[in-house]
C-alpha cells in the first residue's frame, strides 16, 4: 500500500485537524489547533503539540473541547494564546451563534473556562454574519483584540476591540477594511504583528493573504498586499520566538474527497514552519527555518546541468524517494516554462511538475517577479503527499500529490521551448520524525 501520510510533517496520531494557533514560551514552541478526534470530524476541539526544536513534536492531552450546555456547544473554534500576570489565557469562538470566549491555564495544560462566557456575545452593527478568530496583543496597559468580520456586499473587516483586563471588552472601530477585488469578501483567522520597522496583517479567505502597511492611532494603513501560499495552504498564524524571529505555519488542506480521507483515517497537515522578514521593497519575506537541515540524510550534488528543447526532460539517475529536500538554482532560463518533477514513474506517466513560467512571471499559482539580474532559486520540500515549494525567499506554493504506483519515485529537470541551466543542484533524503 502506498503512504500517503507525511513523514517529516506534524499532524496528530488520527483524524481531523486544520487551524494552526502559535504560541512561545520557556523556550518551547507550542501549537494549538483544531482538532476533531473520533467520527465527529465537524465538531472542534483545540489539539495541542509542542516543540523545543521545531523539527521533531510531541503532542499534549487535548486544551479545550466543546461543552454541551455552553456557548461552544457546536465547537472550540480558532483564536489564539496570550499571557498575563503569569496566568495563560486562550481566546476562541464559538458558534451559533458566533461569539467570543474565554479559557485560563497556569501550566498551559490544564485549561479552566470563564463562567461568565462569552466575553463577547453580540457583533457591532453594521457588519456581516462573520465575527469569528480573536486575536490579542497588548500595548502598555491596554489589550487589543481583533475579530474577523466582513462588510455585506463589500471586503473583509477586522474589527477592534480594548480590555484593560482580558474580561471586559469594548469595541473601538474597524482596524482596517479590505478590498474584496484583492482579499475576498471577509476575513477569517486575523493575525497583527510588527515585522521591521512595518506592521502585517494577514487574514484568510479562500488564499491566506498579507498586507503589509502602517500603523498608528489603533487603524492600520496597508501599502502592500500579497498572498502568502497560492496553494493547498490557509488559515496561517504565527509567533515570535526568543530570537526575535517571527515563525509562521498554516494548515495544509487536503486535495482528495472526503470519503477518501476518511478511508485513510486523517485529515490535515501541519505546514513546516516559514520564517518572515521584510524585504527592502516593503513585501514579504518567507523561508523555511534552517533548523530543518537537522533531517537531512543522504546528499547528492550536481553541477551545471543544462536543457534545450520543445519538451527537454533529464531524469536523475541518482536521488530517488518520497522524503526529499531539493535546493535548485538556476543561471539561464530562457525557456517557456522551467523546473522540477518530483514523485515520478519510471516511465513518464505520473509525477507532479513544479514550473515557473517567466513571461507570465508565475511559480504555478502564485506570483513572483524576479529584480533586475535575480536567478530562480526553488527549494522544495517533499513529505509523501505535501509538497511545499519556495522560490527566491518570497513565493510559496503548496501542492498536494497522492502518488498511485509504488515506482513513482524519480526526479527530473523539465524545460519546454527553450534553454535552461540549473547552476547547482542539492537533494537530501529527509528522516522521519515520527517513532
Amino acid at each position: 500500500m502506498i503512504e500517503h501520510r507525511p513523514s517529516y510533517h506534524f499532524q496528530p496520531p488520527a483524524d481531523w485537524m486544520n487551524d494552526p494557533k502559535p504560541f512561545f514560551w520557556e523556550n518551547t514552541y507550542h501549537v494549538f489547533f483544531q482538532y476533531s478526534p473520533g467520527t465527529n470530524w465537524d465538531l472542534r476541539h483545540w489539539g495541542h503539540a509542542v516543540s523545543r526544536d521545531l523539527v521533531h513534536w510531541e503532542q499534549w492531552p487535548i486544551a479545550l473541547s466543546p461543552d454541551p450546555a455552553g456557548p461552544d456547544k457546536d465547537g472550540c473554534w480558532t483564536g489564539c494564546v496570550v499571557r498575563d500576570g503569569g496566568r495563560f489565557y486562550i481566546f476562541y469562538t464559538g458558534v451559533h451563534p458566533q461569539v467570543q470566549c474565554l479559557a485560563t491555564s497556569d501550566d498551559l495544560v490544564s485549561w479552566r473556562k470563564y463562567e461568565g462566557n462569552p466575553v463577547i456575545a453580540t457583533k457591532p452593527e453594521g457588519f456581516g454574519e462573520c465575527f469569528r478568530d480573536p486575536c490579542v496583543w497588548q500595548e502598555g496597559d491596554t489589550w487589543y483584540m481583533i475579530l474577523g468580520s466582513q462588510v455585506p456586499n463589500g471586503g473583509g473587516a477586522a474589527l477592534l476591540y480594548e480590555s484593560r483586563d482580558l474580561l471586559h471588552w469594548h469595541y473601538r472601530h474597524p482596524l482596517f477594511l479590505g478590498d474584496p477585488s484583492q482579499t475576498g469578501i471577509m476575513f477569517e483567522c486575523p493575525d497583527f504583528f510588527p515585522l521591521g520597522n512595518r506592521y502585517v496583517l494577514l487574514t484568510s479567505c479562500g488564499k491566506t493573504h498579507w498586507h503589509i502597511g502602517t500603523y498608528a492611532d489603533q487603524r492600520f494603513q496597508a501599502e502592500k498586499v500579497g498572498i502568502v501560499d497560492g496553494g493547498h495552504y490557509y488559515a496561517a498564524k504565527t509567533l515570535s520566538d526568543d530570537r526575535g524571529r517571527r515563525i509562521l505555519w498554516g494548515w495544509i488542506t487536503e486535495d482528495r474527497p472526503l470519503a477518501e480521507q476518511r478511508a485513510a483515517g486523517w485529515s490535515g497537515v501541519l505546514s513546516l514552519p516559514r520564517v518572515l522578514n521584510l524585504l527592502p521593497d516593503n513585501t514579504l519575506g518567507i523561508q523555511p527555518v534552517p533548523e530543518l537541515e537537522a533531517l537531512r540524510g543522504k546528499h547528492w550534488h550536481y553541477d551545471k546541468l543544462e536543457l534545450t528543447g520543445a519538451e527537454a526532460c533529464l531524469p536523475l539517475d541518482g536521488p530517488k524517494g518520497d522524503c526529499l529536500e531539493i535546493l535548485a538554482r538556476f543561471s539561464i532560463l530562457e525557456a517557456q516554462e522551467a523546473g522540477i518533477a518530483v514523485l515520478c514513474s519510471p516511465d513518464g506517466t505520473e509525477g507532479k511538475e513544479i514550473t515557473y513560467r517567466p513571461a507570465e512571471q508565475r511559480l504555478l499559482g502564485v506570483p513572483l517577479k524576479p529584480a533586475k539580474g535575480e536567478k530562480l532559486t526553488l527549494h522544495i520540500y517533499v513529505d509523501r503527499s505535501v509538497i511545499e515549494v519556495f522560490a527566491n525567499g518570497r513565493a510559496c506554493q503548496t501542492e498536494r500529490f497522492y502518488r498511485q504506483r509504488e515506482d513513482s519515485l524519480g526526479l527530473s529537470l523539465l524545460a519546454r521551448q527553450g534553454q535552461i541551466v540549473a547552476e547547482s543542484l542539492d537533494i537530501w533524503e529527509m528522516r522521519s520524525i515520527k517513532a
